[in-house]
């Protein structure tokens, strides 16, 4: 009996996650979908949201879909769970994977903490974001002001969520409703994997198929590293970096009035102004405060910490990505799913320490053995690390990258292409230029006839077959 993967990647129109891997050994059929989500949350992408679920649904039909993995909590990964949430109920998947920090059982209190963090760093930086759009901001840098917004984005924080939201408390953010639904979605308890954990393919007889676990690190030293060189220069601790968001947004809403503090330890940018009269323009003595000597000015170059703050977070949500690898096993071909892994989720790897496998197994046997690699975080710079590139050297190697180029979010800002050029070459270098893209579909390359499978595109999705 041969043993052959399908993997149908769907086109999201934007930035997003979405696949479907169909597993076959003879009549045995195992369905896995990673992830499904979108960024934008507008009327089109909740409509093509729903259009991919009501596919899933009728691919897995007459078998069952076997297991959803939610890899992390961004927009782009997670919202197809909420606007299509009624079409996966009812197709009613067997099993969720999440990872360890998902856990909420008592004992796991490094994931409960983190999670606790967590949640305080973003709520502060949601209402950082909201501080911005008053008056006192106008002269902030535009791109800033928009570049945290955007951060805003990935977690389903709408416009009218941080301008407009009638108490202190801002709603919940869409991908941790996402993880919620999915926590309850499967007729069996959900599993949170860790690294390092190995187990057979459910479905699949005879350990056929392998599961490895990659990421997300337990190590702090890992999880918080986003950027893949030495010169890191954000603060490893989320705990730290929550503090300092919830310190620069009580500064923000002491400067404008909207918050007063008579502790002289309060965080603040600056000695805090006296009271005026009551006849004295309160942003007038701001400006004359500010501007007595021109080359003295700082006036809000101090909010640029905002921005920072919304990338190390956006990171490391990244870094908490839950990153598989499918080994069939009687080839040991691997089929890699790094979710938005960045830097330091990759360098863990090295550290793993694997469950019931020879002391010469390690994280380089997989990248060998990679033939079909599903780029990190859409193929961003910092979401492959050069030393897992240089070791994918199969002959059949494909890679699949989902992105898509109309979005302007794909050109962020420094650092930000997606794919990045130099990391984007040497995809094709190593595929051998067999790379399928959401956007753009499958790049000519004549080494496709070398395989035993040639890709196919639809409107719908790009769908390419692993055999053994």
């Amino acid at each position: 009996m041969a043993i052959s993967v399908n993997i149908k990647m769907y086109r999201i129109g934007e930035l997003g996650d979405c696949f479907l891997l169909r597993f076959k050994n003879d009549n045995e059929i195992t369905h896995v979908l990673i992830d499904c989500g979108s960024y934008w949350n507008n009327n089109s992408s909740i409509a093509r949201l729903k259009e991919i679920a009501a596919d899933i649904k009728k691919q897995v039909e007459g078998h069952k879909l076997d297991i959803i993995v939610g890899t992390h909590q961004h927009n782009d990964h997670l919202s197809g769970f909420i606007h299509a949430n009624s079409i996966f109920k009812s197709i009613k998947p067997e099993q969720i994977w999440l990872s360890w920090l998902d856990d909420p059982s008592p004992d796991n209190k490094k994931g409960r903490k983190i999670g606790e963090d967590y949640n305080n760093y973003l709520n502060s930086l949601r209402h950082i974001s909201k501080e911005l759009t008053k008056s006192f901001y106008n002269d902030v840098d535009d791109k800033i002001k928009q570049r945290v917004k955007s951060m805003l984005g990935f977690y389903g924080v709408s416009n009218n969520d941080r301008v407009n939201a009638k108490t202190n408390k801002l709603p919940a953010e869409l991908p941790a409703l996402a993880r919620e639904a999915l926590q309850q979605m499967g007729k069996k308890d959900p599993q949170y994997l860790s690294p390092g954990d190995v187990f057979n393919l459910p479905g699949i007889s005879n350990g056929a198929i392998k599961v490895y676990v990659l990421g997300p690190p337990k190590e702090e030293e890992f999880l918080y590293k986003k950027e893949p060189r030495k010169d890191e220069t954000f603060d490893h601790k989320l705990g730290v970096n929550s503090a300092n968001a919830d310190k620069l947004l009580m500064a923000m809403k002491k400067i404008t009035g909207s918050e007063h503090e008579e502790n002289d330890e309060d965080p603040f940018p600056f000695d805090e102004l006296y009271d005026p009269p009551a006849n004295f323009d309160k942003y007038k003595i701001v400006e004359t405060a500010y501007n007595k000597d021109e080359w003295r000015q700082i006036q809000t170059d101090w909010i640029n910490q905002a921005e920072q703050l919304a990338l190390w977070l956006d990171g490391f949500t990244n870094n908490s990505s839950l990153v598989l690898a499918f080994e069939i096993v009687k080839t040991k071909k691997v089929l890699l799913f790094a979710a938005d892994a960045q830097a330091g989720n990759w360098r863990s790897w090295k550290e793993i320490k694997w469950k019931k496998m020879p002391p010469d197994f390690n994280w380089l046997t997989l990248m060998k053995n990679t033939v079909l690699y599903k780029t990190g975080h859409h193929g961003s710079h910092n979401s492959t690390l050069a030393e897992a590139l240089n070791n994918m050297t199969h002959k059949e190697l494909v890679v699949m990258i989902p992105v898509e180029k109309s979005d302007p979010m794909v050109n962020f800002g420094k650092g930000w292409q997606m794919p990045a050029v130099n990391l984007y070459s040497e995809l094709k270098k190593r595929s051998q230029n067999r790379i399928i893209r959401m956007d753009e579909g499958i790049a000519k390359a004549a080494e496709w006839d070398k395989l035993p499978n040639k890709p196919s595109i639809n409107d719908l999705y790009c769908e390419y077959e692993v055999k053994e």
